[in-house]
């Protein structure tokens, strides 16, 4: 077959390739991406030679491997490099840092994510550069239990989500910012936090996850017991029959003790 056969054969499987991963065939793309990968990878085409691993690594990854997930997606950053497509790079560094943080290896985690970060430097990609942020936030504070670090971090991811207009991203670091917070104790600024989330959830119709809710039930619950501590305890019982509420429709173990506390605090101010 000459050369000219070859490029046309491999050029129609990657197309292949990549409609079948579309349309989430991830076994036909698979295929067809491998028959490609065979004449591309001697080849000087570095944009399609980058998305083949790219996908690849995609599949891989969503298979479990991460092992093969990181070898395609370091192919894929050096043939991103060779063109000089710094946020093709910076993606490949932020998907084998994600890989790294899954299986706990958070030190690896870090340090592809720091130099996904550094590469994003210059690049106008302000939605990557808030992701990034998000993630190195929550290795940072699984790997040294550093929350206020964290904060930090998930404070400049906002507003550059903010900035970027997106609001599932936008969601997503709120509700990081309002668990970590209310695990520091600082649970005004948690709930400050949720509400941001809860508005965008809202305006864009986008739901949170019934874990989210939860979260947020443990948060009225602080809240609420923050505030009946402090002696007000019409706020108190306010937050308690909130977080009863989410407690109630998740079956959460704590409903029969924040119930007592409620009746607890009825009484109280009945004889008042």
């Amino acid at each position: 077959m000459s050369k000219k056969k070859q490029k046309e054969e491999a050029s129609m499987q990657y197309l292949q390739g990549r409609k079948a991963y579309e349309a989430r065939n991830a076994e036909k793309a698979f295929n067809a991406l491998e028959l490609a990968l065979k004449y591309f990878r001697y080849s000087t085409e570095h944009v399609i030679l980058a998305d083949i691993h790219r996908i690849l690594a995609e599949i891989f990854f969503e298979k479990g491997n991460m092992i093969e997930s990181r070898n395609h997606y370091k192919k894929a950053y050096l043939a991103f490099k060779n063109y000089g497509h710094k946020i093709g790079m910076a993606d490949c560094y932020d998907n084998i840092a994600i890989s790294f943080m899954l299986q706990d290896e958070l030190k690896y985690a870090q340090e592809y994510q720091t130099n996904a970060l550094k590469l994003r430097k210059g690049t106008p990609d302000k939605k990557g550069r808030a992701r990034g942020l998000k993630n190195l936030a929550i290795i940072i504070y699984k790997k040294d239990d550093d929350g206020e670090k964290a904060i930090k971090l998930l404070n400049e991811a906002l507003e550059l989500a903010q900035k970027s207009k997106e609001p599932q991203l936008v969601i997503n670091i709120a509700l990081d910012q309002s668990k970590i917070l209310n695990k520091l104790g600082n649970f005004e600024e948690a709930m400050k936090a949720y509400i941001i989330a809860r508005r965008f959830s809202k305006k864009y119709s986008i739901p949170l996850s019934e874990e989210r809710e939860e979260e947020f039930g443990d948060l009225l619950l602080n809240l609420g017991l923050k505030r009946y501590d402090e002696g007000d305890l019409e706020e108190a019982l306010k937050y308690l029959k909130n977080a009863a509420f989410i407690f109630k429709s998740k079956k959460n173990p704590l409903l029969e003790s924040v119930e007592l506390t409620i009746q607890k605090i009825d009484q109280h101010l009945k004889i008042i």
